[in-house]
C-alpha cells in the first residue's frame, strides 16, 4: 500500500537530533530532522558546547542499518 504525499505530511515522524515527534522537517539519507533542531545546527558556531552534540547525533545518518 502507497501512501500519498498529503498522508506523509500529516504523519509525525521522529527527530534523528531530538528524538522527538515533530511533524514538520526534512529529510537527509532517509532520516528526518525537524525544523527546530535544523534551525539549532545552522546557528550553532564550532566552539559552542552543543556543537558536538549535533555531530554526534548527525553521524547516526550514517551508520548502516540491516535490513531483513
Amino acid at each position: 500500500m502507497r501512501t500519498s504525499i498529503a498522508d506523509r505530511n500529516q504523519r509525525e515522524h521522529v527527530c534523528i537530533v531530538c528524538e522527538q515527534e515533530k511533524k514538520e522537517g526534512i529529510f537527509l539519507f532517509g532520516h528526518f530532522l525537524c525544523l527546530d533542531c535544523n534551525r539549532a545546527i545552522v546557528q550553532t558556531n564550532t566552539d559552542d558546547p552543543n556543537y558536538s552534540f549535533y555531530v554526534r547525533q548527525l553521524r547516526k545518518m550514517f551508520t548502516s542499518k540491516i535490513h531483513s
